[in-house]
């Protein structure tokens, strides 16, 4: 584990904290220098307890602070009656808040890298502000705008006509396509693609291809997350939009004139084909497929493995492929296991009928 920012104590992270943090039971000054899961948790450190597993896990562990949910206050003092217990409303959150506050900054930039580095190109009249950060060897074209404390990494390529808000994190090794917008705090990770030509090709009679220009753009709104390999596709003519607070996993592929919803989740594997539109609050489980001129509702669900090819009006729980509510997608799965069985019955009753002939 990197070494932690600051030593701090119980006290001073329940006081930054006030929302996620209610009573502590146990020493308040005790020192903090750390946080880790309860089995590799050391004396000192802090260990947040969300599920019966982890409390198992605990009973064994050498940290000094059990962060526990509230209705777990009594069971924590009882079970671990030498360590500090600071109770919490939302133990996840108050573990995310915690690191990033007083232990490990995410995301991680490179601090060796101060202002411009001299191996970087600047394109011409583009505009890079006094804070931001540019690693070496990378490129930023021309009539780009490079906010207040962006940072952008070894080798990554910023092409011409592009802006970059405030506090957004470019890896090394990513790529900016032309005249794309990506909003404040945003963080972009190695290899990933954003703002390539969409796919998209005329045919003739021979079945000769010729490929149609991708005059348009992506826009990114502020507070996206983006994992590696992720490809976005600028749109044909408009733009390819990402709304406010998606986060994506690794291995995405977003094609042309899509518009993804704000808040969304897409877990690796997720594929969306060209010019549909996706609600806000939508959860896609690992390598969900969505076809193209679509639509789909606000808040819904879809299972790993999906294959939507119509739109969902409603919102809800769906899965499976042809798509159905989750509930019937369970019922499905677990009736697979059976067939077999099932045939060989079915097979018996024909013989017993007399019927194996009849088609």
């Amino acid at each position: 584990m990197p070494t932690p920012k600051q030593i701090t104590t119980v006290a001073l992270i329940a006081a930054r904290f006030p929302e996620l943090f209610g009573e502590t039971v146990g020493d308040v000054h005790q020192t903090v220098t750390g946080a880790s899961s309860p089995e590799l948790s050391k004396i000192g450190e802090m260990s947040f307890l969300s599920t019966p597993k982890a409390f198992e896990s605990a009973k064994s562990s050498a940290a000094s602070v059990f962060v526990v949910p509230v209705k777990s206050k009594e069971l924590a003092v009882q079970t671990f009656p030498s360590k500090t217990i600071l109770t919490s409303l939302n133990p996840e959150k108050a573990m995310a808040v915690v690191i990033s506050e007083f232990f490990l900054k995410t995301p991680f930039t490179n601090f060796e890298i101060q202002s411009v580095h001299p191996s970087a190109y600047i394109g011409e009249n583009s505009r890079i502000a006094p804070s931001a950060r540019i690693g070496p060897n990378a490129f930023i074209g021309a009539n780009s705008q490079i906010s207040e404390h962006v940072y952008i990494g070894a080798n990554a390529v910023v092409e011409e006509n592009c802006s970059i808000g405030p506090n957004t994190v470019i890896h090394p090794l990513a790529y900016i396509g032309h005249s794309t917008e990506i909003g404040a705090r945003c963080e972009i990770h190695p290899h990933t693609v954003i703002g390539k030509e969409g796919f998209g090709y005329a045919h003739d009679e021979k079945f000769n291809h010729s490929r149609i220009p991708h005059q348009g753009r992506v826009v990114i709104e502020d507070d996206v997350q983006i994992g590696a390999c992720v490809a976005i596709d600028r749109a044909t003519f408009g733009e390819t939009r990402i709304e406010r607070g998606v986060i994506m996993d690794n291995l995405i592929h977003i094609a042309h004139n899509n518009r993804i919803g704000r808040n969304s989740i897409l877990t690796s594997g997720f594929t969306i084909a060209g010019s549909s539109k996706i609600g806000a609050n939508f959860v896609a489980g690992g390598k969900t497929v969505v076809t193209g001129h679509i639509e789909i509702a606000d808040n819904v669900q879809v299972a790993a493995l999906t294959a939507v090819s119509k739109s969902i009006p409603m919102p809800g729980q769906y899965g499976g492929n042809p798509l159905v509510s989750l509930q019937q997608h369970i019922k499905t799965k677990a009736a697979l296991a059976h067939l077999p069985q099932m045939r060989k019955m079915l097979q018996k009753i024909t013989k017993h009928l007399g019927l194996e002939d009849v088609e």
